[in-house]
């Protein structure tokens, strides 16, 4: 539903030989018209991990998740002994034109159950939305999930769906707005202040992204490592996951 087509975490973990536990953060379940996108949107991950009782070795993160990467990190250094490592790849600011783009691949991830016309009122919605002065990313977000809404719903129920399910999946496309409409309020610069970053050779994505946007103070990082490899195969190059593994194996004593 969300439109990509890029490498995963899954495809990562097995080049990491890792001695620990892997978690991986789900999003959770929000409404970018209703609900507050600020920092109680990280509580649900924060509590799993301190009910756990473990210790945190690092904090990874891809693309617009290495937001929440950076931010998550420096909370659980508060609560731990031991900060964790901070490790992003491809670590992007989210804007207008982030959500934008990632909007787009959700309508062209749909082009089997939406109609051209559905398409052309979805794509009109949010050239109307983006052309408003002064539009933030949250409000950007949530226009362009009240634009979807009816329509999506309509064209899964024609589909076949049956309403509950159709609801989920458009309540998915929901949640990803919401997801990035939070990244884009959270400031993860300390965090990245102390990560290691993996940065594609795709212009258009991560540090190379930000350096030519005019306007963004420049990143502080504290390594980066340049892969001669596009932003969407990243985390399914084994010379990437070689990099990583040197990294986190840097932290002794750790449990998690």
């Amino acid at each position: 539903m969300t439109g990509r087509n890029e490498g995963g975490f899954a495809d990562l973990a097995p080049g990491l030989r890792l001695d620990c536990a892997l978690w991986q953060t789900v999003a959770p379940v929000r409404s970018p018209e209703t609900d507050a996108l600020d920092d109680a949107y990280l509580e649900p991950w924060l509590s799993e991990v301190a009910a756990s009782g473990r210790t945190v070795r690092a904090v990874l993160g891809y693309c617009a998740g290495s937001v929440f990467a950076g931010v998550l990190a420096e909370k659980i250094a508060a609560r731990q002994s031991t900060a964790p490592l901070v490790v992003v790849f491809d670590p992007e600011l989210v804007d207008v034109p982030t959500v934008h783009l990632q909007f787009g691949r959700v309508i062209g991830n749909m082009t089997t159950v939406l109609t051209a016309e559905e398409i052309s009122e979805l794509t009109g919605a949010a050239e109307q939305l983006v052309a408003k002065p002064g539009i933030e990313p949250a409000e950007f977000a949530a226009g362009l999930y009240a634009a979807f809404r009816p329509i999506g719903t309509a064209a899964l129920r024609r589909a076949g769906l049956d309403e509950d399910y159709a609801g989920e999946l458009v309540q998915l496309v929901g949640s990803f707005m919401a997801y990035l409409a939070t990244a884009a309020g959270l400031d993860p610069r300390p965090g990245w202040a102390r990560a290691t970053v993996i940065t594609s050779a795709s212009e258009q994505s991560g540090l190379n992204r930000l350096r030519a946007t005019p306007g963004i103070a420049p990143i502080e990082v504290a390594d980066e490592r340049r892969f001669e490899v596009e932003h969407r195969d990243l985390l399914r190059t084994p010379a990437v996951a070689e990099s990583v593994a040197g990294v986190l194996a840097d932290r002794p004593g750790a449990h998690a």
